[in-house]
């Protein structure tokens, strides 16, 4: 069966065009590398510090990792293989994927905002600086990321996910930093609940545009 553009219309997304040369598999290799780079150090520095907000941040990151890692996989493998079955099967693939992960980021979403709740009526010691140097780093770094993704992200799903990702993640990570001001300069230690609060809503804002996206292309290639 020959799949085309026309049968998938505005929502097909072939890898193949979202990933038109080695350079830029490469330039995702390097995105991989940053974000999972910044994921260890939320992650690390979270534990030492006992703070929610970065530790909401790396849950968040790591989604974000993996989808991304698997977006590099399918475009590796499809370029080995191009084919119009073949991009479809993994058309069907980047769907699951995304809903997977869209899924994930509402969960996660939940468990912050249980956590946050609970971290309001029982603060936890924090420091400030750790959380303002981890959140600066983050926004330096999604930064970076965020520019190059926004080329590709309107032709392949997960790559549009990453995109989203990256945009939650720099404005959560504002308000980690106003959240780190708060408790450096004022002792506000329900400052960072706050900012993890902030957190899960990026995550479920992104994470319900994801699902919408996955499960419509999802439908479109089943009746195909």
């Amino acid at each position: 069966m020959n799949f085309t553009n026309q049968k998938l219309g505005h929502y097909h997304y072939p890898y193949t065009k979202a990933v038109e040369s080695t350079q830029n598999l490469e330039l995702l290799w390097v995105i991989l590398g940053l974000r999972s780079s910044l994921f260890l150090i939320e992650l690390g520095v979270g534990l030492w510090d006992s703070s929610l907000s970065l530790l909401a941040g790396s849950g968040h990151l790591f989604s974000d990792v993996v989808t991304l890692g698997l977006t590099v996989l399918v475009v590796w493998l499809t370029e080995r293989q191009s084919s119009g079955e073949t991009n479809f099967k993994y058309q069907q693939i980047e769907a699951w994927v995304g809903l997977l992960n869209g899924v994930s980021l509402v969960t996660l979403a939940g468990f912050i905002a249980l956590e946050a709740v609970e971290r309001l009526q029982n603060p936890q010691p924090v420091s400030g600086l750790p959380m303002l140097a981890v959140a600066t780093l983050s926004i330096v770094i999604n930064g970076l990321t965020i520019q190059p993704l926004h080329k590709h992200s309107h032709h392949n799903l997960n790559l549009r996910g990453v995109f989203l990702h990256g945009i939650a993640d720099a404005g959560s990570s504002i308000g980690v930093i106003l959240a780190a001001g708060c408790v450096y300069f004022f002792n506000w230690l329900w400052a960072d609940a706050v900012a993890s609060l902030l957190v899960a809503l990026f995550l479920s804002i992104s994470a319900i545009s994801l699902i919408k996206d996955s499960l419509r292309q999802f439908q479109l290639t089943c009746k195909l």
